[in-house]
């Protein structure tokens, strides 16, 4: 696969109101899509989509921008090109790593209002440098050995 391999973290915290279908596609539409196009990226992304929010909105939107270029649940009516097994090992440096260091950062304190919340977020995300990136991905990597030696065993407790 060329390009890049992007991985949605856990936006929960980021939308205003249920997480649900309409606001999984609204913020594909109005936050990521414009995001990546503003990088000149969207044509190269591959988009790994967990398939929580399964909807065939969801599907439609990921379908069309993502063409020939998603990871995800697929049906058989709408396959994926490549297939996210079910019940799949995270086993992306954001699931592993940086996810839980910006939550920790983020839930150390009582947000007055989304503006504050989306602030801090992107100041957790600023605090991130290339030598936490480096053992970030050093730590994927050994995950990702464990689950082959383990036959793809989820790697959580092993990985300590």
């Amino acid at each position: 696969m060329g390009g890049y391999d992007i991985r949605l973290p856990d936006w929960t915290l980021l939308f205003d109101g249920p997480v649900n279908a309409a606001s999984d596609s609204s913020m594909l539409e109005t936050w990521l899509i414009p995001q990546l196009r503003d990088r000149g990226l969207l044509d190269d992304v591959w988009l790994q989509h967990d398939g929580a929010h399964f909807a065939l909105s969801v599907r439609d939107v990921l379908n069309e921008r993502f063409p020939g270029r998603l990871i995800g649940r697929g049906s058989t009516t709408s396959p994926a090109p490549l297939t996210w097994p079910t019940s799949s090992p995270d086993l992306t440096t954001p699931d592993n790593s940086l996810l839980g260091i910006i939550k920790g950062r983020v839930a150390a304190r009582r947000y007055n209002n989304n503006e504050d919340l989306h602030r801090t977020v992107e100041d957790a995300f600023h605090t991130i440098i290339p030598k936490m990136l480096r053992r970030m991905s050093q730590r994927t990597w050994r995950r990702i050995r464990l689950c082959v030696q383990h036959q793809g065993a989820h790697t959580d407790s092993l990985d300590m």
